[in-house]
């Protein structure tokens, strides 16, 4: 018998990806907490190290170079990764809510959510852009930049309303961003102080600063505390107003109303009061650090105390997990400050210590990089195992095995199976075995029914339940049905009796709000217990009249494919922590997304043939529909969309565990000697993959450009062909 696992007992909820929480998670993942699952509640995928955004804007570094990929540290670490963003908290049930997912549970809370634009009292208009949360700011610059750059006509004024470090900072980068490219901006600096940087920085500091925004031709007005901004204008509390057609909120950042509201003991700007230790002056069990952290010594809202936080947060909430010893965090009083300006030179400031040059720059860009490369360089752990005698080893399978539709049994291992047994049958089954769904007669009609179930190949329970469902109900929408009810299994891991009664709670919110979505009736279920989180569906539908079965095809139709290829790929790499977050998120919202509308689309075009692409991988399916259909297709390589990521993956040798039984149809392809590694992608199982349909070849743009309309990366793929033997193809390049 398999020895049983450690089972999870506790949650570990991290509301937050700043500086503080990438710490935590780097020391779990080198040193993980046995029994407690660790969840990260985000708003991006990529936290930004504050230290070096100026570099991006100012065009110096490159985006991945000064973001931490939390995808990939999540992964590490064992942690849930939770796109969302926190709107709420409820510390007696506690739950965090959130803004579009179900709320997220918690046994130990730690925030690490940054600050809000604006100060107390300040009101911002339209056009203004805020620099916290600093996740969001290159998106931010991004826009604007688009918007500077597209009116070149009439010079245009943008204001960076903050003379703090960060702001100096900023209008040196972005002025050195629109020197480069060409960008006339009369652009100008307000601060509330009498002079640049605040009193930590020495007075030579601030002087070398004004000497920098004036050699850039940045415009400084001091004694200017701004408590309006936007709708054209900047103005001070004192009635003065500069003209502003765009503006950039560097200073006065306040906490998120929920903390607050939630009855967490605050500060007069709603920042959690901790102690010594981090820990919630007013809820134990609630850890804050960062900028939304009030210390018992005050400190700067800086990234600085954020990163020195982070080794004594997960010291402390791995003892508030495991009744240890917490310890105090104790800030320095002085502290080295590297401030960029703009080109590739710096500022170096310490008490009374000052220097600048590019010698300090390139000082400054190598801690930074040193500290990127602190959590880029973590490996993946390699889990022991029993290692088998020689003469088996040659028949064990891969142990890292892929989930979704990556977990399908291979197609030839199936078929074998069902040569050898005896399938009953009825009269009244019309369409059988060899389709996307059986259609049979009842009650003086034509019920359609499908069953489907997979093992969940991402690990947040709520997407899992959508994804799971989308998939399911897509082999009804493939035979040109209408699903009208569903019946679901899930099998929940071992846990403590809560986590697992949250994780299936979890799972049918998000089945369920798909099935609403689509007007499905859940009419019953079955629950289980089992090694891994999994779900499976039998979906009853009315069909067609005319039914899309596979054996429809002409020869001279379009193949028409509505999703890109790539999901098992991106995923495969993610269990193995080397996808980009960026792509793993691609690949979600693309598996998150129905085929309910595609269908729709197909109706009112002159489909012939139709199936999903999923387990087999759009080879194997379309295998699938030349061979009912006698007839072979030609495959256009350039012209199939793929996932971002998807091509990187292949080029690193990673696949999906199903590849290599889904490579056996490449025996029934001749492939062109130009064709290059996007064939293999043509293998890769999808889960909750697109539709693939003959169309009429007349038919077929005015098709592809309904289904973009709709919202799908849709393309004609290839044709059918008569002049090759049935069930055959070739892929051209």
């Amino acid at each position: 018998m398999r020895a049983p696992q450690q089972p999870l007992v506790r949650d570990l909820l991290l509301v937050g990806g700043g500086h503080s929480h990438i710490e935590v998670l780097r020391r779990i993942a080198m040193r993980p907490i046995p029994g407690v699952r660790v969840t990260v509640l985000a708003r991006e995928p990529e936290t930004p190290y504050s230290g070096m955004l100026p570099g991006l804007i100012a065009g110096h570094y490159r985006f991945d170079d000064i973001h931490v990929d939390l995808e990939r540290l999540c992964r590490l670490a064992g942690a849930r990764l939770l796109i969302d963003e926190a709107v709420g908290l409820d510390l007696e049930q506690k739950r965090v809510r959130c803004a579009v997912r179900p709320a997220v549970r918690f046994d130990v809370l730690s925030l690490d959510v940054g600050g809000v634009p604006g100060a107390r009292g300040a009101v911002l208009g339209s056009r203004v852009y805020a620099v916290k949360p600093i996740g969001r700011l290159f998106r931010a610059w991004s826009e604007l930049r688009v918007a500077l750059s597209e009116n070149r006509v009439q010079r245009q004024a943008l204001v960076v309303v903050g003379g703090g470090a960060g702001g100096c900072e900023l209008a040196l980068a972005i002025g050195h961003a629109l020197e480069r490219e060409g960008i006339d901006c009369a652009l100008a600096l307000v601060t509330a102080g009498a002079r640049v940087l605040d009193e930590s920085h020495n007075p030579r500091t601030a002087r070398r600063l004004m000497a920098a925004l004036g050699a850039m031709r940045i415009d400084v007005e001091t004694k200017f505390k701004a408590v309006r901004a936007g709708d054209g204008a900047v103005e001070a509390a004192d009635g003065r107003r500069r003209a502003a057609d765009f503006v950039l909120w560097a200073t006065g950042v306040r906490a998120p109303d929920f903390l607050r509201e939630a009855g967490l003991a605050t500060d007069a700007d709603g920042f959690v009061q901790v102690d010594a230790t981090l820990r919630s002056t007013s809820h134990p069990g609630v850890f804050a650090a960062g900028d939304v952290a009030a210390l018992p010594d005050p400190r700067p809202k800086s990234g600085v105390f954020a990163v020195r936080e982070g080794p004594a947060l997960a010291h402390n909430l791995r003892a508030a997990l495991t009744d240890g010893r917490l310890e105090a965090f104790r800030p320095q009083r002085r502290f080295l400050s590297l401030i960029s300006e703009g080109a590739r030179r710096a500022v170096a400031s310490r008490g009374l210590f000052g220097a600048e040059g590019g010698w300090v720059w390139r000082w400054k860009d190598r801690i930074d990089r040193r500290f990127i490369a602190r959590y880029a360089m973590l490996a993946m752990p390699v889990a022991a195992r029993v290692e088998l005698p020689s003469a088996l080893a040659a028949d064990a399978p891969d142990p890292m095995r892929c989930g979704g539709c990556g977990s399908k049994l291979g197609a030839d291992l199936l078929a074998r199976v069902l040569r050898d047994i005896d399938v009953p049958s009825d009269a009244s089954v019309d369409v059988g075995i060899g389709d996307d769904a059986a259609i049979f007669r009842a009650g003086g009609g034509r019920v359609l029914a499908t069953v489907d179930a997979f093992r969940a190949p991402i690990d947040d329970a709520y997407r899992f339940g959508r994804i799971a469902t989308h998939h399911a109900l897509s082999d009804v929408y493939a035979m040109g049905g209408r699903p009208t009810a569903a019946l679901v299994l899930a099998t929940i891991p071992l846990m403590a009796d809560a986590m697992m009664e949250d994780e299936l709670r979890q799972v049918m919110l998000g089945a369920s709000a798909v099935l609403a979505g689509e007007r499905v009736a859940l009419v019953g279920g079955h629950s289980s217990e089992g090694a891994d989180l999994a779900v499976g569906f039998a979906i009853i539908g009315e069909a067609p009249a005319t039914p899309l079965t596979k054996a429809g095809l002409r020869a001279g139709d379009a193949l028409v494919l509505t999703k890109p290829l790539g999901t098992g790929l991106v995923l495969a790499a993610s269990m193995r922590g080397a996808a980009r977050a960026r792509d793993v998120r691609a690949a979600i919202e693309v598996m998150d997304r129905s085929n309910a509308s595609a269908a729709e689309v197909f109706r009112r075009f002159d489909v012939r043939a139709c199936t999903d692409v999923t387990g087999f991988g759009f080879l194997g399916h379309l295998a699938e529909m030349l061979r009912a259909s006698k007839l072979g297709a030609e495959v256009e390589l350039e012209r199939v969309p793929l996932l971002p990521g998807a091509l990187d993956v292949v080029r690193a040798g990673i696949e999906s565990s199903l590849v290599r039984h889904n490579a056996d149809v490449l025996r029934d392809f001749a492939v062109s000697p130009r064709a290059d590694e996007r064939v293999r992608v043509l293998i890769d199982p999808q889960t909750a993959g697109g539709l693939l349909a003959g169309v009429a070849s007349d038919a077929a743009p005015g098709c592809v450009e309904a289904l973009r309309a709709a919202g799908y990366e849709a393309a004609i793929v290839g044709r059918v062909v008569g002049d090759i033997a049935p069930g055959r193809g070739r892929i051209v390049a």
